[in-house]
């Protein structure tokens, strides 16, 4: 079987290989791949930035999409031909989250989905949305589902304001959740065309960060002095500071990513304690999460912005390129 292996802490250590054709054991389907597509994780992890102690080799990205060729013995709800996406923690079926899990991510440690097929438990997948194409539908089980439980647990209601930040997969899907739901999204970026672009997602204002350093004041200017009522924070870092200065009083916030760092070093106790404020960190969701967020993305025909796309062969080129951010959206590999 045609795949690639990360078999080190650089992405120079990521190398086509030939492994033998995997079978599916009872519970379990091998699902021959369409699309996979590149989380800010992946990466973190092929540039040894994130849990090098991950034993390698492994077959790295944790989202895809695929049809079923193979059922193992005792799999009965569901057929050869059916078109399914994997729960990224194969192990989280329910209910609230485990530390244990962890062990059972795909794209590492397990193996995931850059390979020509992949053979996961019948009880960890979930049907695809028949409007959505391979390549949206590849973006839906980590990016998608993060930000639908980060708009769970913010606990808002129509009406309420929103912070998201930047044009990548988890923003914008939070985005496009939460103008459905009926809330007032402030998104942030750098770029004047994609400032275009949020607004025809439905953003209400956007910030140019670059031109605005004081994010805080920006933001208040736009909830006349009160701050926003919910944020999606997927940078981390240093801005983590301004974030609750911008928050309302009983806002609730959830941290999600790193791109700027996992460090922050100032007054966090203080905002938090004289504003009454919530933070969550947020991993994905569990089996069940992605089911009904699957019903949700249908029931408002929720399509999936995806970025640049990449054949199969180009498949280190992928992952390199969720560094550059030049694009809206999340790069897609797209099997031949």
């Amino acid at each position: 079987m045609d795949a690639f292996q990360l078999q080190g802490l650089t992405l120079d250590s990521l190398r086509r290989v030939d492994l033998p054709e995997p079978q599916p054991g009872p519970g379990q389907v091998r699902i021959r791949v369409a699309a996979a597509s590149i989380n800010y994780r992946d990466y973190a992890l092929a540039t040894g930035r994130y849990q090098p102690e991950l034993p390698r080799p492994f077959v790295p990205l944790s989202d895809g999409v695929g049809r079923i060729e193979a059922l193992g013995a005792g799999v009965s709800d569901f057929e050869i031909g059916e078109r399914v996406v994997g729960h990224y923690t194969t192990q989280w079926l329910d209910g609230p989250f485990r530390s244990g899990n962890h062990l059972s991510k795909l794209g590492g440690p397990l193996d995931g989905w850059l390979a020509r097929s992949i053979v996961l438990p019948a009880d960890s997948i979930a049907r695809v949305p028949a409007f959505l194409d391979d390549a949206e539908a590849s973006t839906l089980p980590v990016s998608g589902l993060t930000a639908w439980s980060a708009l769970r647990k913010l606990q808002l209601q129509s009406g309420a304001s929103v912070l998201v930040q930047g044009t990548g997969s988890v923003s914008l899907m939070a985005l496009q959740l939460a103008v459905a739901r009926g809330y007032r999204v402030i998104a942030t970026t750098s770029d004047a065309a994609k400032a275009e672009r949020l607004r025809a997602l439905g953003a209400q204002e956007v910030i140019d960060y670059t031109q605005r350093s004081d994010l805080a004041a920006a933001v208040r200017e736009l909830t006349d002095g009160r701050g926003v009522d919910g944020i999606v924070d997927v940078v981390g870092g240093q801005q983590f500071l301004q974030l609750l200065q911008a928050a309302a009083d009983n806002a609730h916030i959830v941290a999600i990513g790193f791109l700027q760092s996992m460090n922050v070093d100032g007054n966090l106790i203080g905002p938090l304690i004289s504003h009454q404020l919530n933070i969550h960190g947020i991993s994905v969701g569990s089996l069940q999460d992605l089911r009904e967020y699957l019903r949700e993305v249908e029931a408002h025909r929720i399509r999936p912005v995806v970025g640049a796309r990449f054949s199969f062969e180009q498949g280190a080129e992928a992952i390199a390129s969720i560094a550059k951010g030049r694009e809206v959206g999340k790069p897609v590999v797209v099997f031949d």
